[in-house]
């Protein structure tokens, strides 16, 4: 599974990758999390936006964006989910992940990001 870091318009994102035992507790972790709220959107904008998570073949969805406490989860037959990440949790996690793989620049603007 491969994770990128929406940061950037107009230059590549930061992706790492996460081991197969990682990326299961985390869909798992995120398929267990509520409904969100009415009227709850990602983050857009300039800046950071969010995580993207891609790259399963083996898995249920086709993308997970996680961002701004909601997460979006695309299944293979075209359904949007989006649920509750209550204190962006899910996001902090993640956060934590790519804090060894991602440049400190980068890891600069996803903390600015979360903490903003």
């Amino acid at each position: 599974m491969d994770v990128e870091i929406d940061l950037y318009s107009g230059r590549r994102n930061p992706v790492f990758g996460l081991a197969p035992d990682v990326g299961d507790a985390l869909v798992a972790r995120i398929t267990a999390l509520p409904p969100a709220p009415a009227g709850a959107a990602p983050l857009e904008g300039l800046g950071y936006r969010g995580l993207r998570i891609t790259g399963d073949p083996a898995a249920d969805f086709t993308e997970i964006v996680v961002s701004g406490g909601v997460v979006v989860v695309r299944d293979r037959g075209g359904t949007r989910r989006l649920l509750h990440d209550e204190g962006r949790q899910v996001e902090r996690s993640l956060a934590d992940l790519a804090a060894a793989r991602v440049h400190p620049d980068d890891m600069s603007l996803l903390r600015r990001g979360l903490n903003g």
